[in-house]
């Protein structure tokens, strides 16, 4: 079958977004350890340059700040168009302008509450690894922005407004690696839950169940906006799909 995903067009919008915030922390990074080398010289002329460096490393924060601001906007539209397309897969409703085909892997199962809670069972397993993975990422990522910056305002005779502007890059960095830690645990709870309802919960009492922790999983994406990293999905998307598929015969789902 021929993989068609309309919300893939929305989703790398996202993806060239969170490529050009790499892209400046990256530079930061450079820059940051520029002027940490620079200090270290006492001239009248490093001390130009530096200041130079740290405008620039202050200009770069507030751009960070801003496409950070259009990618969690973006990536909401994005997280609309993937939570109708998984409804109308689902449920056989029509909220999606167009539907995906080839993207979800239950469509031996009939439509209705179960196919809804068996497809948001292998989204939270999805979700849950390639999140943790990110988080691990993500970490590294903070400590070290954390550590250059905190260096260049110790190093760098600044004023006061610059260095204020130059924190709102890590303050940005530490408030998105919370939201991915919030994110991956509440997946893994959905995950550890959904677990359960397809093991040891009888058919009849599951249906509501199901609604719920739907909803929970939901509602953990949106507050986090966080998109899954494209390029982790596909590299891990083959053996998570053989995983996945071993989790569907241990609980015997069909």
């Amino acid at each position: 079958m021929t993989r068609k995903v309309p919300h893939d067009k929305i989703y790398k919008i996202v993806d060239n977004l969170s490529e050009k915030l790499n892209w400046i922390l990256i530079a930061s990074t450079l820059i940051s350890l520029l002027v940490i080398i620079l200090n270290n010289f006492d001239s009248s002329i490093n001390k130009k340059i530096s200041m130079v460096l740290s405008i620039i490393l202050a200009f770069l924060a507030v751009v960070f700040f801003i496409i950070d601001i259009i990618k969690n906007h973006i990536s909401h539209r994005a997280e609309l168009q993937r939570k109708n397309d998984f409804i109308d897969n689902s449920l056989k409703t029509k909220l999606a302008d167009s539907n995906s085909t080839g993207y979800f892997t239950n469509d031996e199962i009939n439509s209705g509450i179960n196919k809804l809670g068996v497809n948001c069972f292998e989204n939270s397993f999805f979700t849950k690894s390639i999140s943790s993975k990110m988080l691990k990422k993500q970490l590294i990522y903070t400590i070290v922005i954390w550590f250059v910056v905190l260096l260049v305002i110790l190093t760098t005779p600044n004023n006061f407004f610059i260095q204020v502007i130059l924190l709102s890059l890590p303050f940005t960095m530490l408030n998105e690696t919370i939201k991915l830690y919030r994110l991956n645990r509440n997946v893994e709870d959905v995950f550890s839950t959904f677990k359960k309802l397809y093991s040891s919960t009888k058919k009849s009492k599951r249906e509501f169940l199901v609604i719920d922790n739907v909803i929970n999983y939901e509602k953990s994406l949106s507050y986090s906006s966080i998109p899954l990293n494209s390029k982790l999905f596909h590299e891990m998307n083959e053996s998570l799909s053989i995983e996945w598929n071993e989790i569907k015969k241990e609980h015997k789902i069909k």
